[in-house]
């Protein structure tokens, strides 16, 4: 990677983490080169002008200003790609809609001869994604839930039994496991993390309460278990 290449590169990591700061080790590590080599690359930033600071301490490193913006995005022709590959596989989530918008927009900055080959290679990715959608006013609750977290009560059909039960959750995440996009929450009512397939999801409300904090993560420690048998039961 040269040099300016990797500039570039450095501020999408930093404004990609404008929350807290980077060390330089692991933007080191993240670029392959030495501690040096970040130290003068973000020197060389800083008198361009590009508002960085350092944060001094265990948990320190460099960060950038929250407000400091750049020109729209440029994706190199791989990138492009990449990224329309990636959103193909969200069809049939609850962000179907907005994957759908984002690969349009993704696609149409493409020049033709590129946009043909990320289409094919969008089908390719497509075809291992999950086909059943999930129901508009569903998708739209899981949505607000997960961006802005809030505990739910929802209806679910039991994809086992076909037994309908009510539920309040703790939203944690979502997932997708052998063709189906799953809310993965904390369950009150079994008292541990369980899955909802968003298809099988009858109905959603959201509530006004706030999730509690729960440590460790559940979510984190669960994930290595997932496939059908972490759905709900």
């Amino acid at each position: 990677m040269r040099r300016s290449e990797r500039h570039h590169a450095l501020l999408d990591v930093l404004r990609a983490n404008a929350e807290r700061p980077v060390s330089v080790p692991r933007l080191a590590a993240r670029f392959a080169v030495s501690t040096r080599t970040v130290e003068r690359d973000l020197r060389a930033l800083q008198d361009a002008g590009v508002p960085l600071y350092a944060m001094p301490g265990r948990t320190g490193g460099y960060a950038i200003r929250r407000d400091y913006s750049l020109p729209p995005l440029a994706f190199t022709p791989a990138e492009a790609t990449a990224v329309a590959a990636g959103l193909s596989v969200m069809m049939g989530s609850p962000f179907a809609e907005d994957a759908h918008r984002a690969l349009d927009k993704v696609l149409a900055a493409m020049p033709p001869e590129r946009r043909e080959r990320a289409r094919g290679l969008a089908v390719r990715v497509a075809a291992m994604a999950p086909e059943a959608p999930t129901e508009p006013d569903i998708a739209e609750v899981v949505r607000e839930v997960l961006d802005r977290p809030r505990v739910v009560e929802l209806e679910y059909s039991s994809h086992e039994t076909g037994e309908c039960t009510r539920r309040t959750v703790e939203p944690l995440g979502l997932i997708t496991v052998r063709g189906g996009w799953i809310l993965v929450g904390w369950c009150r009512l079994r008292e541990g993390v369980r899955g909802f397939r968003t298809d099988r999801i009858l109905a959603i409300e959201r509530t006004d309460e706030v999730p509690p904090e729960r440590s460790p993560d559940p979510l984190a420690a669960d994930l290595s278990r997932w496939d059908f048998r972490g759905l709900d039961r």
